[in-house]
């Protein structure tokens, strides 16, 4: 058996029971199995003799086990002479083998007034040579404690002993609570984070890969994965997906596959489930990649959405019940975001759809204006993208294009196809379209910010435009983008008053314009912008048209001198 390291496990006291022990004339000292005996501290004469005394250290290695065992009572080695065991000023764990080979301990060296004159006095005197008289005197001017005292002083040093116990106990749950708390508030931290961070416009992709990457950090586990299910096209390029962060030596195709297992032994209701010993799940590779697992199903009411796993703490610890409930409450939240995304991609799937329908409704009105509303679209969201706009502006704008032709809803059919020269009575007629479009709009909450875009889109830079003859910057953004589009797309496409214009020519009355017409700035951008897309979507819109007479005319429909389009 290897022997201890006695000198590395030499117990210290404090130093406020070193002073208040001094003052009631009590020594400190080590004491060890084999009898040796060392001062701490400052110390009298006659203690150093007495501990440094073969006859006294022989007595105790006798009674080391009775010293060890004996709490708050001195224990007389000598006429005179007491050891009472102190407490160390912190104590340590220790193993079980320590315990059992426990050889050093701290204790109070009691030297009372009955030592002096006692045999054991004289034979110490001997044997160091001493001169008994001076010994005599320099023993009776030292702080010895009275006659009958030392028991009274080792009740002191006892009660001393439990003081010092019962703080060391309350330093220990406090230091237990501030650890505790220090979890608590990194894990509401956590929590705090991503429910508050789990909004729609942030993609689903980067959002899960942080909750992996901090969870898997405050639960301290080696690797932690996050395994989708993939049979919802909702979940768009989420779905079927794993999410990893740790050193895990593994090919995603072979964790892909111990997630599938997971999910499909999993039901939507289980709870999670923490295994200390993964050979017992029956699943290939696993028990290489982890002894422990952690198992959090996310799901909403009736079906799974996917699985949480991870496999061993850092510090070699178990996974324990408190991981357990804070991965099991963020994974309900991350399945709760989930399953409120698809909710939103299904409404907003909706909504489009409808508006795809109310323009196609109005697009139908007109067989040459087929597909013009979903082009017009299409132009402004380009458009306000190379403007630089900002990505949640971009897609309102491409609403506001979709719907920036409802007002002709009520303009009559016989005017919004008559071919040829409108009167002026007809002009005004289709010049109304702006306002009634703001006016259906205007009851549907989620729509107003779009109206701009429906009330401006026949404004001139200049001011000649209509409703409201403003001009410049004082015409919305909206209006200006969604204005610069539609007269493109007008110029690009046929019309029963005339044919499409050269794609070149277009560009350039767009230039010539500028200014007059159109916002410089973004006409600048527009023509620099590639139309691959849109001419793809006027053949596709052109192939759905039935082929009827263009009649030329230069009429309210478009005048090349002012560059106005309908």
């Amino acid at each position: 058996m290897t022997k201890l390291n006695v000198q590395s496990r030499v117990p210290v006291v404090g130093n406020r029971l070193t002073s208040r022990l001094s003052e009631l004339g009590v020594v400190v000292a080590v004491v060890r199995r084999d009898g040796q005996v060392s001062i701490q501290g400052e110390a009298s004469e006659v203690a150093g003799w007495v501990a440094g005394a073969a006859n006294f250290q022989s007595t105790v290695k006798s009674r080391f086990d009775e010293i060890l065992e004996t709490k708050g009572e001195p224990v007389a080695i000598w006429p005179g002479v007491w050891l009472v065991q102190l407490p160390p000023a912190k104590r340590r764990r220790v193993s079980r083998q320590e315990r059992f080979e426990d050889d050093v301990l701290l204790a109070g060296l009691l030297i009372g007034q009955e030592f002096v004159g006692s045999d054991q006095f004289k034979r110490t005197c001997d044997l160091n040579e001493f001169d008994i008289q001076a010994a005599e005197a320099k023993a009776r001017s030292a702080s010895l404690i009275a006659q009958g005292e030392a028991v009274r002083v080792g009740r002191l040093i006892a009660w001393m002993q439990d003081d010092a116990a019962e703080l060391e106990t309350q330093q220990n749950e406090l230091k237990t609570m501030s650890s505790q708390l220090c979890e608590s508030y990194e894990e509401l931290s956590l929590l705090y984070k991503f429910t508050t961070g789990m909004a729609f416009d942030r993609p689903p992709d980067s959002l899960i890969t942080d909750v992996v990457q901090e969870l898997r950090q405050v639960v301290g586990l080696r690797w932690l994965a996050l395994q989708l299910c993939d049979d919802d096209e909702r979940m768009e390029e989420t779905r079927g997906r794993i999410y990893l962060a740790g050193d895990l030596k593994c090919e995603e195709s072979v964790l892909l596959r111990i997630g599938r297992k997971l999910i499909d032994e999993r039901e939507p209701h289980d709870p999670a489930m923490i295994v200390d010993d993964t050979n017992t799940l029956g699943i290939p590779v696993l028990p290489r990649l982890s002894e422990n697992l952690l198992v959090v199903p996310l799901s909403d009411d009736d079906r799974m959405i996917g699985i949480l796993f991870g496999g061993d703490k850092l510090d070699d610890s178990h996974i324990s019940s408190i991981d357990s409930k804070l991965c099991s409450s963020l994974a309900s939240s991350v399945a709760m975001y989930l399953e409120n995304r698809m909710l939103y991609e299904d409404s907003q799937t909706m909504f489009l759809g409808t508006l795809h329908a109310l323009t196609a409704s109005i697009d139908a009105k007109d067989s040459y204006t087929r597909g013009h509303s979903e082009r017009v679209a299409m132009l402004s969201r380009d458009l306000a993208r190379a403007a630089g706009l900002d990505p949640a502006i971009v897609e309102r704008v491409y609403l506001a294009g979709l719907v920036h032709d409802v007002g002709k809803i009520g303009v009559p059919e016989a005017v919004l196809c008559k071919p040829g020269r409108l009167t002026a009575e007809e002009f005004e007629l289709i010049k109304q379209h702006p306002a009634i479009g703001s006016r259906i709009l205007s009851d549907i909450r989620q729509m107003r910010d779009l109206i701009p875009g429906v009330l401006y889109h026949h404004e001139r830079w200049d001011g000649r435009g209509y409703p409201e003859e403003i001009r410049g910057e004082d015409i919305p953004l909206f209006g200006r983008l969604i204005g610069l589009a539609d007269a493109f797309d007008a110029m690009s496409s046929n019309r029963t008053y005339r044919s499409s214009l050269d794609h070149q020519k277009v560009l350039d009355e767009i230039e010539r314009c500028a200014g007059a017409q159109f916002d410089p700035e973004l006409a600048k951008y527009f023509v620099k912008m590639d139309f691959t897309r849109f001419f793809a979507m006027i053949r596709t819109h052109k192939a759905q048209t039935p082929v009827r007479e263009v009649k030329q005319d230069n009429g309210y429909g478009y005048d090349p001198e002012e560059g106005y389009a309908v």
